[in-house]
């Protein structure tokens, strides 16, 4: 394993933990002034969730704060800079759904990919789940997709619910067979990515001359993005993780690159 990969897993790994500490210390304590605060405090999507109501009545909805607008700027600067990274670097249910996959992989030998045709269809579901998301949740002035929130559902430690089960066993088994399924399909965070992703500043670019055409970084790529047939992987789809160009067997073939530098 090369460093970029170590960095980014250690980045992983640190993010999981952080949040399932938040969920257990909010299970055992409770919340309120005496306990601590709720895993939607933490949440950047929490701050779409909340701006629109906020906007026209100056109030939060009920269980966010500052603390989700603070991330949500935090994340949107990223967005801008360097796409949708954060899925890839720092996203807890992201990284839950990469190791899931690498255990299905290791389980059936392979995970199951969703025919082209669908695959191109099903991205657009992030941005329909975007829209309900936040016009159901100013409508209603409350957070209305908290129950059904893969996120929230495996980090909020509470399976009290029959549809907390299920939203579980669901995330688990999806994840298990077909790599980054929410990701791909119905993340609303990720529908966001993808705009922003028009715009960033850092990006990665093949060298035609330098390519050996072995297509070990299209192999690669768990987003489904044709790599070894791009010269600037402009895809909004991307999230940086850089396993193309880890596993690239020409050092020059695909580059990171900020701005128009190296």
């Amino acid at each position: 394993m090369n460093k970029v990969s170590l960095y980014r897993r250690l980045s992983q790994a640190l993010l999981v933990a952080f949040i399932a500490f938040v969920g257990i210390r909010h299970q055992i304590s409770g919340g309120g002034p005496e306990g601590s605060a709720p895993l939607d405090s933490y949440c950047p999507f929490g701050g779409i969730e909340t701006l629109v109501y906020y906007m026209q009545t100056g109030q939060f909805i009920e269980k966010t704060n500052i603390s989700n607008f603070i991330l949500l700027l935090a994340v949107l600067i990223l967005g801008v800079v360097a796409g949708a990274a954060f899925c890839s670097w720092l996203c807890p249910l992201g990284t839950v759904q990469e190791w899931l996959a690498k255990l299905g992989k290791k389980i059936f030998g392979r995970n199951y990919e969703v025919p082209a045709k669908a695959h191109r269809v099903l991205r657009y579901l992030r941005y329909v789940t975007l829209f309900l998301i936040v016009y159901l949740t100013v409508q209603g002035s409350r957070l209305v997709f908290e129950e059904y929130d893969p996120f929230k559902v495996l980090f909020h430690f509470n399976f009290e619910t029959t549809t907390a089960i299920v939203i579980f066993v669901l995330t688990i088994v999806l994840s298990i067979l077909i790599d980054r399924f929410w990701c791909k399909y119905l993340c609303p965070l990720g529908a966001v990515f993808s705009v922003l992703s028009r715009f960033n500043l850092i990006n990665i670019r093949r060298n035609r001359e330098q390519c050996t055409d072995c297509g070990l970084c299209t192999k690669k790529c768990f987003m489904k993005i044709d790599v070894a047939n791009e010269t600037k992987v402009s895809s909004a789809d991307c999230t940086k993780c850089l396993e193309c160009v880890n596993s690239c067997p020409k050092p020059e073939a695909l580059m990171l690159t900020i701005g128009g530098g190296k």
